[in-house]
């Protein structure tokens, strides 16, 4: 039995819904699909074993989808969203299959009490989360108690009484998320109390922690001689690659290209052209009549944006914001250069605000209006009508604000007769509301509308302080290419690529034309971000083109601002990297395990008796000292860290002189003056519980990761972009 059935088994209350946004587990956002899946596979990748369908994986999204748009009351996502939502309903997939085994084979589970506290008596964080603002944060104030801020759960569970069946799935789906994270607790707990330190590891720990010692070291670092005296074989380079191939393992494919980008810049003719034309659009925005300035600056902004905030001094960019403060309204500067753009300015209003005003209001809202409940079936013209009509009777004192805000939808501040307190500039409201309440007077009655529909509103009190505000107006036109030096790029890079059909042909251009070759290297199949290149989704999606072989030379690419044409240079697939795709890598290695074994020979041969002095003298090396050495010690001054060098210290006897030491940056060899021995550690079970407690602190994170190791996850998710 679920939760909500439990619910009505105890309320007996029939199904009515207020729209409340319900998310899936780490499952926030969401991205339509299917019509982009053009490949023959049907998988977007593989998780223990299961085949994980694109049609499983896409109903998981689309949910989060429509959970989405609920709680924003938005049509649509973007694009970001959307894109983290893929990879979060993955990462929610792989969890909930890596761990289903290991919870089946200990017989975990949740019990229908236990849920039922989860959801609504003491709610999980992933509960909470739904009811809580993506700004600012905090509770939703209609769910929200208002002695405590926190969840109110007498709301929470009148309103899972009265659930349509669309979002009843909903709740199911936070349900399972739930009871997962619950019983994946249960799993980690059952794993840290099998964890034990034994005594004589924790003396062991405490010694590492106490145990302190100075030492005195001469370092032959391996930059001391030049690459070139050392000469490698490829013997040299085989046998350092098999005694480290697992320094070059890595978990999922990589690929590697070299391109070339024409970068689009304007001509001097663009730039003139944008002005000429900003020019032109000063002059009409003069002419125009503020009634139709907002139509306009709409119609010929490229931001397609119109600022209806009032602006304090300061607040506008530095090039208009002196000159707005001193001119009249319909006042028109431009165009002037900012940001890559050319820009128009009008000055559309100039008002006192007062500093603070403290004022109450009634709400009537209206279908599709922001937070507007269910069921608010009214029309926007509707809604106007209504307060248009509450509005004229209040002030043909017909009737009182009071009975006005009976009927307000803001359920919030209707309980307080319409009280907002007081507010300034700063607060977070909405600005038509905001702007009209301080530019009012006192016991003044205005009526604005905003995005939660229409306000009327009284000014109770108002501060006497109050400052100048304008409202500027501005038209931007981005400084950018036209279409004719845009096509004068793209065929240059036309003309590159057709040249281009193999590795050689592109390398051979290059070199011929004196380009600049630049390198996008361990690409991976759903990378998002390439460095340099804006929005390189096709770029990455032709990487991994199953058609696409190493040699391939791309078509030209659109990206952003640039026109790209590439060749893929490296294909480095998942596990073991072989020894031809790292060689350069492995090089430097090899040549400082050659450096190390020259160095350590010419330390043995210098190295007499256990004088450190006489062997610096004979090797021109400086004597460096380290006090408060100890196993906890992360580096070295001037060398870094040097694990070998502080495990080999740690271990050693006052006097006593070191063998040569290959370390990470070159050969040590050290002497040890003094030990100060860790105290006698008196609470061993004290020390055992830490020593445990970190220990157990790793659990979290580290089994999961090992259970992933594990499941042979194979992702391909990125062909559902």
């Amino acid at each position: 039995m679920s939760v909500l059935a439990k619910i009505r088994n105890r309320a007996g209350l029939l199904v009515t819904i207020i729209g409340v946004a319900l998310l899936i587990f780490i499952l926030q956002a969401a991205l339509e699909s299917g019509k982009f899946f053009a490949s023959n596979d049907r998988n977007v990748g593989e998780i223990a074993g299961k085949p994980i369908s694109i049609d499983e994986f896409d109903a998981r999204v689309k949910m989060g989808l429509e959970n989405i748009k609920r709680q924003t009351q938005q049509s649509t996502v973007d694009p970001g969203t959307e894109d983290m939502v893929v990879n979060q309903t993955w990462s929610q997939m792989v969890n909930e299959f890596v761990y289903s085994k290991e919870y089946e084979k200990l017989g975990l589970s949740v019990s229908e009490d236990e849920l039922y506290d989860l959801m609504i008596v003491h709610p999980h964080q992933y509960v909470i989360q739904q009811f809580t603002d993506r700004e600012t944060g905090r509770i939703n104030k209609d769910y929200m108690d208002p002695q405590t801020g926190q969840l109110d759960t007498r709301k929470l569970k009148a309103l899972v009484e009265a659930m349509n069946e669309q979002q009843e799935a909903s709740w199911h789906e936070i349900e399972k998320a739930v009871s997962q994270s619950r019983i994946a607790s249960k799993y980690n707990e059952l794993v840290k109390k099998g964890l034990y330190i034994t005594s004589l590891e924790a003396k062991q720990d405490f010694v590492a922690q106490n145990k302190q010692c100075s030492v005195r070291y001469v370092e032959k670092k391996y930059s001391s001689i030049p690459d070139s005296t050392v000469k490698l074989t490829d013997a040299d380079i085989s046998a350092y690659y098999n005694e480290h191939q697992n320094d070059y393992k890595q978990d999922e494919e990589t690929r590697k290209v070299d391109y070339i980008s024409y970068d689009v810049f304007p001509a001097e003719e663009d730039i003139a052209a944008i002005k000429s034309d900003m020019t032109k659009i000063a002059g009409e925005l003069k002419d125009r009549s503020r009634s139709e300035d907002s139509a306009y600056v709409i119609a010929e902004s490229d931001s397609r944006t119109f600022d209806m905030s009032l602006h304090k001094k300061g607040s506008l960019s530095p090039e208009i914001d002196s000159l707005m403060f001193g001119e009249k309204e319909g006042f028109v500067y431009g165009p002037y250069k900012e940001n890559n753009s050319y820009k128009v300015a009008k000055l559309m209003d100039v008002k006192m605000l007062a500093d603070s005003v403290k004022a109450r209001h009634a709400l009537i809202a209206f279908k599709g209006a922001m937070r507007a409940a269910p069921t608010i079936t009214r029309t926007r013209a509707q809604a106007k009508a209504k307060a248009d009509s509450l509005f004229k009777l209040i002030n043909e004192k017909k009737i009182k604000f009071e009975d006005a805000n009976a009927v307000s939808d803001d359920a919030a501040s209707k309980v307080k007769t319409g009280d907002m307190g007081w507010f300034n500039e700063s607060a977070s409201l909405a600005v038509p509301f905001k702007d009209g309440a301080l530019a009012a007077k006192k016991g003044e009655f205005i009526l604005v509308e905003s995005d939660f529909g229409y306000h009327i509103i009284e000014v109770t009190d108002r501060s006497k302080g109050e400052s100048k505000y304008v409202q500027v107006a501005v038209i931007d036109r981005k400084i950018e290419a036209s279409t004719k030096t845009v096509q004068g790029y793209y065929s240059k890079a036309g003309e590159f690529a057709g040249k281009c059909k193999t590795a050689e042909d592109f390398q051979k251009a290059v070199e011929q034309q004196k380009l600049s070759k630049r390198v996008a290297d361990n690409v991976k199949e759903g990378d998002k971000n390439i460095p340099g290149i804006e929005s390189p989704k096709e770029l990455v999606k032709w990487m991994y083109n199953e058609k696409t072989k190493k040699g391939s030379v791309s078509d030209v690419f659109e990206l952003g601002n640039k026109f790209i044409v590439a060749v893929l240079t490296e294909i480095r697939p998942k596990g073991i990297l072989p020894l031809e795709l790292v060689r350069d890598q492995v090089e430097p290695k090899a040549r400082e395990k050659k450096k190390a074994e020259l160095f350590t020979e010419e330390f043995n041969k210098n190295l007499s008796g256990s004088n450190l002095d006489a062997l610096a003298q004979k090797m021109n090396l400086q004597i460096e000292k380290m006090d408060n050495l100890s196993f906890n010690t992360y580096s070295l001054p001037g060398s870094g860290r040097e694990d070998n060098f502080i495990g080999t210290a740690m271990t050693m006897k006052a006097g006593s002189v070191s063998k040569p030491i290959a370390g990470r940056g070159g050969v040590f060899v050290l002497t040890v003056d003094n030990v100060k021995e860790a105290p006698e550690a008196k609470d061993i079970r004290n020390i055992q519980a830490q020593s445990a407690s970190t220990l157990q602190s790793r659990v979290d994170y580290e089994v999961f990761d090992a259970l992933k190791d594990n499941a042979n996850i194979v992702d391909k998710k990125a062909k559902y972009y």
